[in-house]
């Protein structure tokens, strides 16, 4: 289910700013997966990388679980519509731990996917036209 991404990531100082949570984790990584099956429905079929279970309170995902929604980002771009979605930073085991600034970018890539994906779903041309005027069964 779609949740609203949060594209205001701030950070000032250790007491003032925003801290990524595992429910931030959850709402990236489930929207992740809803722009996943919008695109299946207007595109071929294709399959992203498995992210797993969703985050209990005091779990936090590892460096290469944030790379993972980066590449499954990529990977619904490269099978959808071109939309650019940023440089990809990739985070390693005992390293930085994702900022703000990426935080930003990845929840933006998601918002401008899903509105892309939605504009093309609603421009779908259809006819509306029945074939003769018969209503038995031939």
């Amino acid at each position: 289910m779609w949740q609203t991404p949060k594209t205001d990531w701030k950070w000032v100082d250790e007491n003032h700013g925003d801290f990524f949570e595992c429910s931030d984790y959850n709402r990236i990584k489930g929207n992740i997966e809803h722009l996943k099956e919008m695109a299946a429905a207007i595109y071929l079929p294709f399959e992203i990388a498995d992210m797993g279970q969703d985050k209990a309170r005091g779990d936090y995902p590892y460096a290469d679980e944030i790379n993972l929604l980066a590449d499954n980002l990529e990977t619904i771009v490269s099978n959808t519509y071109p939309v650019s979605i940023g440089q990809k930073t990739v985070y390693e085991d005992n390293g930085v731990f994702i900022g703000y600034a990426d935080l930003n970018r990845i929840e933006a890539a998601c918002l401008s996917i899903y509105n892309n994906l939605n504009r093309i779903r609603a421009s779908k041309m259809r006819l509306a036209f029945r074939f003769g005027a018969r209503r038995e069964m031939f």
